[in-house]
């Protein structure tokens, strides 16, 4: 009986350990590009000065925009990031998208087995020029965009008339910018989010996610670690959360329109 009492105190200080590593600090990401943010809408908020993050993330086809094909359809992919808070009122980040595509082999071209040889890289900036004012109205009001270096209006290409394929004009893919407003609410430990963003993309075939789009958050009171997110594109309505454990780790899920999911994980430092 007594071993069986050790035991059973063994396992409490464990899970008691567990607990305290899991209630270090808040999560706040736009998932697939390690900004801050909700799923794939943009937020107001910003994360702690110096906290940077390196991740992966993988992106179900439901996920990325219209104009991501290979060969007319659209297919998985993943991402990785680094991102980093240099200041409270700046964020930077770096995101790498993988995209399909033939491999040349022997400067002969193998089209018989595509894969995710090329790179969609792009750098993302956001800026909040107000911050929330805790326990008043007033919210925190950012600026950002995506591939800050392609910042031009894309008209998609004509049809190429030889291959019947639309001509390449390069990428671009994940190319907007937005204006967001958040604002939060705090009852009895917990924590409800209301972020709403205009935002505009630079390729007219994602116009569908363009203008108003927002979306809710809530943390518990018992778990300030775990965000549950609900977010409306534009186009479609996602679900997810995201959960920071022991400290470093981030874990990411999402369900588009509730049914196609997308996930990834990334390592969270802070270097002060």
């Amino acid at each position: 009986m007594r071993s069986k009492g050790l035991r059973s105190n063994h396992w409490c200080r464990m899970l008691l350990w567990v607990y305290i590593f899991i209630k270090v600090s808040s999560v706040s990401a736009q998932q697939y590009t390690g900004m801050s943010g909700l799923i794939q809408v943009p937020s107001a908020d910003m994360r702690k000065e110096g906290e940077a993050r390196l991740g992966t993330h993988f992106l179900n086809r439901k996920f990325t925009p219209d104009v991501l094909t290979y060969d007319g359809d659209k297919y998985h992919t993943m991402s990785y990031y680094l991102s980093i808070t240099p200041f409270r009122w700046v964020e930077l980040g770096y995101t790498c998208t993988l995209l399909r595509s033939t491999r040349i082999k022997n400067n002969v071209e193998d089209v018989d087995n595509p894969g995710l040889n090329r790179k969609d890289r792009y750098f993302s900036l956001k800026i909040q020029p107000i911050r929330e004012k805790k326990g008043k109205w007033w919210p925190s009001v950012a600026v950002g965009m995506n591939d800050l270096f392609s910042m031009r209006k894309i008209t998609e290409p004509p049809v190429d008339p030889e291959t019947g394929k639309p001509k390449s004009i390069g990428n671009s893919f994940f190319s907007n910018y937005y204006v967001s407003v958040s604002k939060h609410f705090d009852q009895e430990g917990h924590r409800v989010g209301l972020h709403v963003s205009y935002r505009d993309w630079q390729r007219e075939r994602n116009s569908s996610f363009d203008g108003v789009v927002g979306g809710l958050t809530y943390q518990p009171s018992f778990q300030r670690n775990l965000r549950f997110i609900a977010e409306y594109t534009g186009n479609d309505v996602n679900v997810g959360f995201d959960w920071k454990l022991w400290k470093h780790l981030l874990i990411q899920s999402s369900l588009q329109n509730g049914k196609y999911f997308s996930g990834g994980i990334c390592f969270c430092i802070n270097l002060l």
